[in-house]
């Protein structure tokens, strides 16, 4: 673990600015208004959560806003939270900020504004309830086998009550959230940057920088080339065939990999031409995945068993088998569908995902081979992707384990709370009976649905399919000493960052 630490305040101005060359940031900076891999790499530096996974360790769970935790039974969790936090306003946070957090007034309920994407990590949250000032219970309506992981991951961060209040309504407050992380929101001039500065009342330790700006720069080019110069000190979404550009340069390295997301496209079956299962297989069966891992990444990405992580340990099933690269299977999947070639649009962004252009010129090229006739659109932003009344034909996504298990992945994004079912795009009752199976606390019956949600995922009625583990590379300054997280989110405390010199 890396310390940057600094004598007191006197030493304060004489900490460096960092800028962060991002190819996109969020518009919405509460997690429960915009669940995306953009927003966590910044807000995670701004809000936090009650636990603290540890990517260093396994994901270890560790203290965070919470000292010390237990389950009281199977639903009932009780914390005992950290004395001495402060909020980024002067409040001090304490158990009535939690039950705020996850209260009616942002979460808990339909008529929540939080609700709609929260609920597919808390959706059987009952109450929480305030023991003293620095004690909550927080309680399910039903056992749950994840208690603590759901309060050490995205989406369980922690806001400050008197903060959400002042800002008189959800729109306002979307726009500078208050938390107790290491940073506090500075400015934000959105479609330009997000400005952080150090919050120097940090309980877990003096933040390392004066400011982090968060500057959007769309063209990896751009970005390569102000790392190089010096005005960006790391870059992000780089692809290997960029990294001898920053490998021969003394002053600049490359970092990061893999993190525990895959990147998947997704089969709208409210499209005309994706209604029929058989054609969503044949686009499946129609992806050479390996050649796409090999050609853009170079090894250092790979094709995994099935929507599922190796990290899920007793819940990974082994012995799935995953339908593999089979054209001529494709081809007999589209005759006895009748297809006739029809135009099924294909949506994706400029690089929002590493190396997504490529992706989605080399899949259209794969699918045209079978004989399936894919329209490429690239478009602006996710409102012109999300924004389709005749259906959006395929998209991209990406489908992050929040937290090592399968109702952290698959059953969480394409179960009933999931973005999916609730946007139209995916229905499935087997799907959600195997699915409500997952939050048995039998290890046996845990076990056989997630084998049953795999194959319907990939083999009976698939609502998309996976690519590769989603690698995320950046470009580093080495006049600073950074370790990315294996997840979305950069760590730009001194947990992880320190200056040299």
């Amino acid at each position: 673990m890396l310390l940057g630490t600094f004598a007191g305040s006197a030493l304060a101005d004489a900490r460096p600015d960092l800028t962060v060359a991002v190819a996109k940031n969020p518009v919405r900076l509460d997690p429960m208004a915009e669940n995306s891999n953009v927003n966590a790499r910044v807000m995670k530096n701004v809000l936090e959560t009650l636990i603290y996974t540890d990517s260093q360790n396994d994901g270890a769970l560790k203290p965070g806003l919470a000292e010390s935790w237990q389950r009281l039974d199977g639903r009932t969790l009780a914390l005992k939270l950290r004395a001495g936090v402060q909020c980024h306003n002067g409040e001090p946070f304490d158990a009535e900020d939690v039950a705020y957090s996850l209260g009616p007034k942002r979460f808990l309920g339909e008529q929540a504004p939080g609700w709609g994407i929260g609920s597919q990590y808390f959706g059987e949250l009952e109450q929480v309830e305030v023991v003293d000032s620095h004690t909550v219970h927080i309680r399910f309506k039903e056992d749950d086998p994840l208690l603590e992981l759901r309060f050490a991951n995205w989406m369980s961060e922690m806001v400050c009550k008197d903060a959400f209040e002042a800002a008189g309504s959800w729109e306002n407050w979307l726009k500078h959230p208050v938390g107790t992380g290491p940073y506090r929101l500075a400015e934000v001039k959105y479609g330009d940057y997000i400005k952080l500065e150090a919050f120097d009342g940090y309980w877990g330790g003096t933040p390392p920088a004066k400011s982090v700006t968060f500057k959007e720069v769309p063209e990896t080019s751009a970005r390569i080339a102000g790392l190089k110069t010096g005005e960006y000190q790391i870059a992000t979404e780089l692809t290997p065939d960029q990294f001898s550009l920053l490998q021969d340069d003394p002053d600049t390295a490359i970092a990061g990999g893999p993190v525990q997301s895959i990147r998947v496209v997704i089969y709208d079956e409210s499209h005309p031409q994706l209604k029929d299962p058989k054609i969503r297989q044949a686009l499946s069966y129609a992806i050479d995945r390996q050649l796409i891992a090999d050609a853009l990444y170079d090894g250092r990405a790979s094709v995994p068993n099935g929507l599922q992580m190796k990290a899920f340990g007793d819940l990974y099933i082994e012995d799935h088998r995953s339908i593999g690269y089979d054209p001529d299977k494709a081809r007999q999947l589209l005759k006895e569908a009748g297809y006739k070639g029809e135009e099924i649009s294909y949506r994706y962004l400029q690089d929002y995902y590493t190396g997504e252009v490529s992706t989605a010129e080399i899949l259209a090229d794969m699918w045209r081979q079978v004989g399936i006739n894919v329209k490429l659109e690239l478009k602006e932003n996710w409102a012109q992707i999300e924004d389709a009344p005749e259906g959006r034909g395929i998209f991209n996504w990406s489908n992050n384990a929040e937290y090592p298990d399968p109702l952290g992945q698959i059953y969480r994004l394409y179960g009933p709370d999931g973005w999916f079912q609730r946007n139209h795009t995916y229905q499935s009752e087997a799907f959600n009976n195997w699915g409500e199976q997952l939050k048995s606390s039998d290890k046996a019956k845990r076990v056989e649905a997630a084998r049953q949600i795999l194959d319907i995922y990939e083999r009976l009625d698939p609502p998309g399919t996976y690519l590769h583990t989603l690698p995320m590379f950046y470009g580093v300054r080495t006049s600073l000493e950074w370790i990315p997280s294996d997840t979305p989110y950069m760590d730009l405390s001194s947990r992880m960052l320190r200056f040299k010199g």
